[in-house]
């Protein structure tokens, strides 16, 4: 069942889209806070300096580099470090990931500008086939912005919350 926001799985809505939020970094923030930022967003707004979404599609395609970012994994016990995006939950980027997420989104950036207007990937599924497509220039200027506020992270003030599908 396809829905206007998202789809389900397993009667679970799912996002067709992953959300990054740049927050100022307090000292109030604890465990507790970062497993509910998510669901209580509209109560952090003072803290809140940025977002984007990133399209499922999108994601997809470049998914395997963005398994080698430092991270924490806030809906574990003690938001453990780990190495790699959390797809289907929340993900915690700090100065630590900075590095990573900038030379990754760059460099798919800048393998883009030398794509067509409409990027496409086939995609095979035991005797079937599918197309994964999206634009471009929009895509190119979603990356310009998670690379910005990417390099708001290096001076440990702020950290990207990442909202997965």
């Amino acid at each position: 069942l396809i829905t206007l926001n998202g789809f389900y799985i397993g009667g679970y809505l799912c996002m067709s889209t992953h959300e990054f939020f740049l927050i100022k970094r307090t000292e109030t923030q604890d465990e507790e806070f970062f497993k509910t930022f998510y669901r209580n967003r509209e109560n952090h707004k003072d803290i809140i300096v940025d977002y984007i979404t990133v399209d499922m599609k999108i994601f997809d395609y470049i998914h395997d580099s963005l398994t080698w970012i430092p991270c924490r994994i806030p809906s574990l016990p003690g938001m453990p470090k780990e190495i790699g995006i959390n797809e289907i939950g929340v993900t915690l980027f700090d100065e630590h990931s900075a590095s990573s997420l900038i030379s990754i989104f760059t460099a798919w950036r800048d393998l883009f500008k030398n794509g067509p207007n409409i990027i496409e990937k086939r995609i095979f599924f035991d005797e079937s086939e599918d197309t994964l497509s999206f634009e471009r220039d929009d895509t190119i200027e979603r990356f310009e912005k998670i690379i910005s506020m990417s390099k708001q992270l290096s001076e440990g003030n702020y950290y990207i919350y990442h909202f997965g599908i």
